[in-house]
């Protein structure tokens, strides 16, 4: 019998083609990937279609929101950070806008960045919402 090399001095194995190949998902597949809308409460205001998206960096909030919050434009802290959407199109925020988001038994305060933008969302929570989510009494925190 011959003796084989040790498996860290082994070459690892290359495999190269040049074809990828991607197949329809099952439809149990396909219905773990919708998007995740839900209500919740922005300063006390409900908004019906919020979405949760863990691949968010940012929570993020419509322009055309902020007034229906009784908030303006000077409510906003300032920033010159810029988002990408989910086409990678580059956009800048207007402003930084704290809220109280009150969901089922959490209510924490959370910072929206402000974007124009027409969307099927009331806002978008991010992953700094679902880290916050976790590790915050179910009372608001100040």
């Amino acid at each position: 019998m011959a003796d084989l090399p040790e498996p860290s001095q082994r070459e690892p194995e290359r495999v190269y083609s040049d074809q990828m190949v991607f197949r329809r998902p099952s439809l149990a597949l396909a219905n773990h990937v919708k998007l995740i809308y839900v209500i919740a409460h922005l300063e006390g205001v409900p908004i019906k279609r919020m979405l949760i998206d863990g691949g968010a960096t940012v929570n993020v909030l419509p322009l055309n929101q902020i007034k229906r919050r009784c908030k303006s434009k000077e409510n906003l802290i300032p920033t010159d950070l810029k988002v990408s959407s989910f086409s990678g199109a580059i956009t800048k925020t207007h402003g930084i806008l704290p809220l109280k988001v009150g969901l089922r038994s959490k209510q924490i305060m959370l910072a929206f960045f402000v974007v124009d933008s027409s969307s099927t969302y009331g806002a978008l929570l991010g992953r700094d919402w679902i880290h916050e989510s976790l590790s915050v009494p179910s009372t608001l925190q100040q």
